[in-house]
């Protein structure tokens, strides 16, 4: 009977036929707390299963991440800004293959700017420690 296979559907899709909209798109119909709030709360849970787990605090672990990362883009802007010095060209413009793409037409005046920025604050980061504003 057709209240059979509905029921089968549920039991196999975890929704109602009933919910899916002609574009095929399903409405699933929930009371009390929004999808957000359900999100929420497991990311909580994770954090609490995590804690407990691990000994340390998820937020910690991402702080580091984070740290770790700019540390490799300042060590990867230093290079490129090395490789730029030695090689007088910038290695984003090797192609596939590995030959160089060089512009002799002369550089805009951003170009030669954003080059000159780079070299500062590479410097700047060399004797400070830290990135330029």
């Amino acid at each position: 009977s057709l209240q059979e296979l509905k029921v089968l559907f549920v039991q196999k899709f975890g929704y109602d036929v009933d919910d899916i909209d002609e574009d095929g798109a399903v409405w699933i119909k929930k009371a009390g707390c929004s999808v957000m709030e359900r999100l929420e709360e497991k990311l909580a849970e994770v954090k609490c299963v995590y804690q407990e787990k691990f000994g340390a605090d998820v937020g910690l672990e991402d702080d580091a991440y984070d740290s770790q990362l700019e540390t490799y883009e300042n060590s990867l802007q230093e290079l490129q800004v090395l490789f730029v010095q030695k090689y007088g060209f910038d290695v984003d413009d090797i192609d596939e293959d590995g030959a160089a793409w060089i512009k002799k037409a002369g550089c805009s005046v951003m170009e030669t700017l954003e080059e000159k920025l780079a070299e500062v604050q590479c410097l700047y980061h060399e004797k400070f420690g830290a990135d330029a504003g």
